[in-house]
């Protein structure tokens, strides 16, 4: 059984300057025998921290302000130097995973707005995933995700196992943003400035999948309804939108070009 860790008690219990705040009458439970170090956790009373054993957390920062959330990690996984955020958000890392931020990177971020992180076994992974609108990102085990590369959902994006996602890659079922008018984008930046951006309605989405046993290039873009069967090679800096390859494709500098005349 996994030990309950009352509050007043955790800077006592988990060393390394630590500092974690729970609004939840039932406080998060963690392993004994798994490790903290200069970590902090600020959750909400309708989040349900678990950390299994012989885990090991450095500099990772957990945020759970608003909805309900469901943060699992599971046995002998390492994190270091990554966020966490989840609001309305269900996050579950397997075993045995290996979470980080390499020194030329930008810090390893997780975010999840009303959606769901499914992250299986024996992965390495050092990239940015940002989860909206009730999406879903599936990742199977064994699979390397370099940094600086980026996966955003806003419907669902599936990863198999055993594959190499290289350094720089975009994986997105998204448009990330709407197209308005100019005149109704002029009245949203002016309601929202100094923000820029922000999203009150799903985009254009459509699902992403990557079977088993890919090699993605990088710099490769992999945008909304594309589809790669098993044993694939994405060449360097190759850009796929809406294409499903058959297994045992090799694609490399696939550009789907389209000009026309907007009425913005």
């Amino acid at each position: 059984m996994l030990k309950q860790i009352r509050t007043i008690k955790w800077l006592f219990l988990l060393k390394g300057k630590n500092y974690i705040k729970s609004l939840n009458r039932q406080f998060p439970h963690i392993e004994p025998s798994s490790k903290l170090n200069s970590c902090h956790f600020y959750l909400n009373k309708t989040t349900e921290l678990t950390i299994d054993s012989e885990c090991y957390l450095r500099n990772v920062k957990i945020f759970a302000f608003s909805g309900a959330n469901k943060i699992y990690i599971g046995k002998n996984t390492k994190i270091s130097d990554c966020i966490i955020i989840a609001n309305n958000g269900n996050i579950t890392i397997g075993k045995n995973n290996i979470i980080q931020k390499p020194e030329d990177s930008f810090q390893t971020k997780f975010q999840v707005d009303n959606g769901s992180l499914r992250i299986g076994d024996y992965n390495r992974i050092s990239c940015v995933i940002w989860i909206r609108f009730g999406g879903l990102v599936e990742i199977g085990s064994r699979n390397a995700i370099n940094q600086r590369t980026e996966i955003r959902a806003d419907e669902k994006i599936t990863i198999g196992d055993y594959n190499q996602i290289s350094y720089d890659c975009v994986i997105w079922d998204t448009n990330t943003h709407n197209i308005y008018t100019a005149g109704k984008r002029r009245e949203i930046t002016d309601k929202q400035y100094p923000a820029f951006g922000l999203e009150y309605e799903k985009p254009k989405t459509s699902p992403v999948v990557i079977g088993n046993d890919c090699w993605i290039g990088r710099r490769v873009s992999i945008l909304k309804g594309t589809s790669i069967g098993d044993k694939c090679v994405i060449a360097f800096n190759t850009t796929l939108s809406k294409q499903q390859l058959r297994p045992n494709s090799t694609v490399m500098n696939s550009y789907n070009l389209i000009i026309k005349e907007n009425e913005l």
